[in-house]
C-alpha cells in the first residue's frame, strides 16, 4: 500500500491489522514518513484546540517544515488542501486580520477582563454596627454583593437625592449582575451630570459598551480617558491598542 494511503486511513482510523503493523514500521524506521504523520496529525486536530498562541505557534511551525523541506507534500495527496484549511480555520479561530473582518477582537472576554465593581468611595461602612442610614444601608448591600438589592435601593436614593453618585452605583451593581443594558443609560446620564466621579462613570461606560459590542463607542470614551490622564489611563491604553 502506498504510503500516503496508509497516512490517510490512519487519520480516519481505518486501518487494518495488517497495514497497521507496516504503519508502525514506517513509523519506526523512515523519519521523513514520520514527519508527515505528525504534520498531518496535529492538522487535523487543530480546530480542537482552543489556545490562540497555541494556534499561531502550530501553523508557523507546519509552515517551515514545508518551507525548510523537511517533510514531503505528495500533490496527488490532499495534504495542501489540508493545509490551506487549517489555515483557514487558523485565521477564524485566533481573529486575525482578514479580508472579511479586519477588526474581529473578543469584546466580551476584554469587559470580562477588565471589569471589577467600582470601590465604595462614598460612604465608609463600620461593621457591626446598627444604622438606620438608607445610603449607609445601600452600601452595605453592595459591599455585601447584594447586588439586586443595591440597585433598588440606589435607585430610590437617586430620585429622592438627585445625587450623581448613586447612578454611579446604581449602574455599577447592574453590571455586576449581568444586566449590561440596563447600566448604560444610567451610566450615559451619570456622565452628562459631571460630578467628581465622572471619570469613573465613562470607563465603567465604556466597559459596558464594550460588553454590547458597541466598539466605536467604547474607543471614543477610552480615548477621552487617556487623554484627561488620571482615572484608568493605563488600562484605556491596553484597551485601545486591543480594539485597533
Amino acid at each position: 500500500m502506498e504510503r500516503e494511503e496508509l497516512i490517510d486511513k490512519y487519520l480516519q482510523s481505518a486501518l487494518t491489522p495488517s497495514e497497521r503493523d507496516q504503519f508502525n514500521s514506517l513509523l519506526e524506521s523512515d523519519t521523513t514518513f514520520k514527519n508527515d504523520v505528525e504534520l498531518l496529525k496535529n492538522l487535523k486536530v487543530i480546530t480542537g484546540t482552543e489556545d490562540r498562541d497555541q494556534l499561531r505557534k502550530s501553523m508557523a511551525g507546519f509552515e517551515a517544515k514545508i518551507t525548510a523541506k523537511e517533510t514531503k507534500v505528495v500533490p496527488l495527496f490532499n495534504y495542501k488542501k489540508l493545509l490551506v484549511a487549517a489555515s483557514i480555520l487558523l485565521i477564524v479561530a485566533i481573529g486575525g486580520i482578514t479580508v472579511f473582518n479586519p477588526f474581529t477582537v473578543d469584546t466580551n472576554a476584554l469587559y470580562a477582563d477588565n471589569f471589577e465593581p467600582y470601590k465604595n468611595v462614598v460612604t465608609p461602612i463600620v461593621r457591626g454596627e446598627n444604622n438606620d442610614n438608607e445610603e449607609v444601608i445601600a452600601f452595605t448591600s453592595y459591599e455585601s454583593k447584594d447586588y439586586e438589592l443595591a440597585t433598588d435601593q440606589f435607585g430610590k436614593l437617586y430620585e429622592t437625592t438627585k445625587r450623581p453618585y448613586f447612578l454611579l452605583y446604581q449602574a455599577n451593581s447592574l453590571l455586576a449582575s449581568n444586566k449590561v443594558k440596563e447600566a448604560i443609560p444610567l451610566l450615559e446620564k451619570h456622565i452628562t451630570l459631571n460630578d467628581e466621579l465622572s471619570e469613573r462613570g465613562k470607563w465603567y461606560l465604556s466597559l459596558a459598551y464594550l460588553k454590547e459590542d458597541r466598539k466605536k463607542e467604547a474607543i471614543l470614551l477610552l480615548e477621552e480617558i487617556v487623554e484627561k490622564g488620571s482615572f484608568k489611563k493605563g488600562a484605556a491604553e491596553k484597551l485601545l491598542q486591543q480594539l485597533k
